[in-house]
């Protein structure tokens, strides 16, 4: 069995934002898509047979939960590793992703992503996709759409083919050369606008003129989207991803690491890796104005100490990744180990850099790279 099929494709469009992820690797003709879709066939080869069919059938569901399994798997099994796919465990009828063994040790691996963002935000992000994806196919050969403003005012799907003709018969109006005039000449914030409002939303865009080489020729109409801004990282979404799994198993009888595939919007990398590991950062001053003493320190709000002591003493380690499809080889990882854990993993058994404390110090022992641990050069994609 194979995850892509060999077959002959012809499709070299960029995917629609709602579109499903593994239909849209199935059918793209894409030289990057094609190196992507070789590689993770060639993952998949290595995966228990037995086990296929359901991987590949959530790879089609859950693209996102789905890769990131066959990209631990393969991370460890490229280490020397040998790997039992949904282990039983003493005293539970859960089971575990893997269960991981080298040299006579063993120890289970849980694999979970963090996307940062509630089923309702998910559902909300889902909605406004599907208007992207409608208004993409609007008939605009002189012009780019900006969206300004797009407000939804319920919970419902709201129907776009109004908006659509609207914009396509305003589009009409208007003279690509006589717009870029009145850009030069005023400024770009004077460039026209088209709104629209009913009941179900309210969307404002502005028309911004393609450049003459480019023009009667279709492409995706929009240009420009609206700039999110972001106030935090993602160390909560880390925090509660990580907590759901460590509750999950309870005490186990052999070490237990937790994977976290940190890919939400909001992710800033090592700000919020350790702060959500090892606590967050603090500033502390004497009021002695003589001897300020100031000080940066740990609030003890990690995922492996609180106020009242060590938690989650059952987890071996952590490791948190910001790893997709397209940056296999460059993509970040922070492993950590569990100072106080009950079952202690012996780090050194594994290639990756690994962070430990000792005498309230954390140290950081080099490792290699996903890509030299996978055999993938950073520049694959262009191979």
């Amino acid at each position: 069995m194979k995850l892509f099929e060999n077959k002959h494709r012809t499709f070299k469009e960029l995917s629609a934002h709602n579109e499903n992820t593994y239909d849209y690797y199935d059918k793209s003709a894409r030289k990057n898509v094609s190196i992507i879709r070789k590689t993770l066939n060639k993952w998949f080869r290595k995966y228990p047979d037995e086990d296929k069919n359901e991987l590949k059938n959530r790879f089609k569901k859950e693209f996102l939960s789905a890769f990131y399994e066959l990209f631990i798997f393969n991370l460890f099994k490229s280490q020397g590793f040998r790997i039992v796919i949904h282990p039983t465990i003493p005293s539970n009828t859960k089971r575990p992703d893997f269960l991981v063994s080298k040299n006579k040790k063993e120890f289970y691996i849980e694999a979970k992503i963090a996307k940062g963002e509630s089923k309702k935000q998910e559902s909300l992000r889902k909605r406004v996709n599907q208007i992207y994806d409608s208004l993409n196919t609007i008939s605009s050969p002189n012009f780019f759409l900006g969206i300004d403003e797009l407000e939804l005012h319920s919970t419902l799907q709201p129907s776009t083919k109004t908006i659509r003709d609207k914009i396509e018969t305003e589009l009409k109006n208007f003279d690509p050369d006589d717009v870029t005039r009145i850009i030069q000449n005023s400024g770009y914030e004077y460039k026209p606008k088209i709104t629209f409002e009913d009941q179900s939303m309210t969307l404002t865009i502005s028309i911004i003129p393609k450049d003459p080489n480019f023009r009667n020729q279709e492409s995706t109409p929009i240009g420009l989207y609206p700039f999110e801004a972001f106030w935090g990282g993602e160390e909560d979404s880390i925090k509660s991803s990580f907590n759901k799994k460590a509750k999950k198993y309870g005490t186990l009888d052999k070490p237990y690491l937790i994977c976290i595939n940190a890919i939400g919007k909001k992710f800033i990398g090592d700000t919020d890796v350790m702060n959500a590991v090892w606590g967050t950062t603090a500033l502390s001053w004497s009021t002695n104005p003589d001897n300020r003493d100031e000080k940066i320190s740990r609030i003890k709000d990690g995922i492996f100490l609180s106020d009242n002591g060590p938690i989650f003493k059952n987890v071996s380690g952590i490791l948190i990744t910001h790893v997709m499809e397209f940056n296999i080889p460059i993509s970040n990882y922070w492993l950590m180990k569990h100072p106080y854990a009950n079952k202690e993993l012996d780090m050194k058994k594994i290639y990756l850099s690994y962070q430990y404390v000792e005498n309230r110090r954390i140290n950081n022992i080099p490792g290699k790279t996903i890509g030299q641990i996978l055999k993938i050069t950073p520049n694959w994609l262009d191979e």
